[in-house]
């Protein structure tokens, strides 16, 4: 049940659709579908994992029989995903799933949320907030384990440099939880003769890892670099570029983390070395969990979603079975 000040809200939001509608224009809402509303403020076009990702959202979500309004920011600009998130709180939708650019500058708009009552479900990216009462509107986090993400890539350069190495970190945007989340995974099981000479953001792009890697390998061709640990399969694809430029393909191992079929491919190429997936596919997982909450049933705080790694001879397995969705 909403609260009072909904209630108000609600008359007045009535009353500006009745005189919108005697100037001839309308338009559709929940009530008159029958169906609950949910806003999806999302990422947008950012490469192979997150068309697979929203798509897949919005997919269950049609299935499960709600309405989303999908909202896509452009070139992660975190400003437009606040005043989507702020129409939709404005617009009294049952529901709001935050994929988030920034994981801080949120708690404003989750306390206006969370005083409309208004339950939020971030997907992918947590966020990071610090005011009580904004922190009461978060029900719960879905997707896969960044942290863990980052520690495959660690152990798997554990394994294959027991006498240790040098190598770089491709990152992705600063100020995202998943950049953080994938480098803790990493410093938490990344052995100490291991040698990162530098890290770098190449912003999840294939260009600009490809221009990034190659001043890297320039710089810190007389340490020997070894490995290049790719935050996302674009950059490392881009990274794999580089490496063949210089003529050291196969000779510095390319680790990825998402999963996608090209990244697969290009392990099987030999183009990179170890893929570690990081599952898009949990859009079914979120709308359960939008569903029971609004049926009024418990929902967990965290809700994982189980990811695998993956080296040339699985990579082929998988895409033979083309069992992929992205």
């Amino acid at each position: 049940m909403k609260n009072w000040k909904k209630a108000v809200a609600l008359v007045a939001s009535a009353a500006a659709l009745v005189s919108v509608a005697a100037c001839g224009s309308g338009s559709s809402s929940s009530s008159d579908s029958g169906k609950k509303t949910v806003g999806f403020v999302a990422v947008g076009p950012e490469g192979g994992f997150r068309t697979a990702n929203e798509n897949d959202i919005k997919s269950a979500f049609k299935s499960a029989g709600f309405d989303l309004i999908y909202s896509p920011t452009q070139n992660n600009d975190q400003q437009k995903q606040i005043q989507a998130f702020n129409k939709f709180v404005n617009d009294e939708v049952d529901a709001i799933i935050l994929s988030s650019t920034e994981d801080s500058g949120w708690d404003e708009s989750l306390k206006k949320a969370a005083e409309a009552e208004i339950p939020v479900f971030t997907v992918d990216r947590n966020v990071d907030v610090k005011d009580s009462e904004a922190k009461k509107a978060i029900v719960s986090h879905i997707g896969p384990s960044n942290e863990w993400a980052g520690e495959q890539a660690a152990e798997f350069v554990n394994k294959n440099f027991p006498d240790g190495a040098n190598g770089f970190i491709l990152e992705g945007p600063a100020g995202l939880s998943v950049v953080k989340d994938r480098g803790a995974g990493w410093d938490a099981k990344v052995a100490k003769n291991v040698k990162v000479l530098e890290s770098q953001s190449a912003n999840w792009s294939t260009d600009e890892a490809k221009t990034v890697t190659a001043g890297l390998l320039d710089k810190y061709k007389s340490q020997n670099p070894q490995f290049i640990f790719a935050q996302n399969d674009e950059m490392g694809l881009g990274a794999a570029q580089a490496v063949d430029a210089a003529g050291l393909k196969g000779k510095v191992k390319i680790i990825t983390i998402d999963g996608t079929k090209n990244a697969l491919q290009a392990l099987v190429d030999g183009d990179l070395s170890y893929v570690i997936e990081y599952n898009p596919i949990f859009g079914k997982e979120t709308a359960q969990a939008v569903k029971d909450y609004l049926g009024g049933k418990d929902v967990k705080s965290d809700i994982q979603i189980e990811s695998k790694t993956f080296d040339a001879t699985s990579a082929k397995e998988a895409l033979d079975s083309n069992s992929r969705a992205y």
